[in-house]
């Protein structure tokens, strides 16, 4: 499956970017519902598998065969 077409080095790199921001604030979050929550490691489970299910949830929204910008004529005559 390739979604970025074209674009697969920036797509790539933005998920990527993505990934490590995320990884970087997890820890000050589950320590601040911790502190909230009076240690309760069950509350950040949830809200852990909350964000997986928002995650999976979002790949309904990508279209893998619509190409991000139109075929020109040449290429498609030499692919086709």
């Amino acid at each position: 499956m390739d979604v970025g077409g074209r674009y697969a080095g920036s797509l790539s790199g933005s998920m990527n970017t993505a990934g490590n921001i995320s990884s970087f604030t997890a820890p000050p979050i589950v320590a601040y519902i911790l502190a909230y929550t009076n240690d309760n490691w069950t509350i950040t489970f949830y809200v852990s598998a909350a964000i997986y299910l928002i995650g999976a949830a979002a790949w309904f929204w990508i279209d893998p065969i619509t190409p991000l910008e139109p075929t020109r004529p040449a290429e498609a005559r030499a692919h086709g």
